[in-house]
């Protein structure tokens, strides 16, 4: 992220992550994700684990077998 008064991100994952980071510090929750989901495929661009890994950053899983 470039450091102006409207940031400006590389990629969708680096923005995703600074989103998370934001919300970690209001939502009590151990896991939450940003995904991209196009009915067939899911992938966790970006996730938040407080405690323990439910779900890793980079997972990837068929549309049909998510949850």
């Amino acid at each position: 992220m470039t450091n102006t008064l409207y940031p400006t991100y590389e990629t969708i994952e680096e923005a995703a992550d600074e989103v998370l980071a934001l919300i970690s510090k209001f939502v009590d929750v151990n896991t939450f994700f940003i995904a991209k989901n196009d009915k067939k495929d899911v992938n966790i661009l970006s996730a938040f684990n407080r405690n323990d890994v439910v779900l890793p950053s980079g997972f990837e899983t068929l549309y049909r077998d998510s949850f």
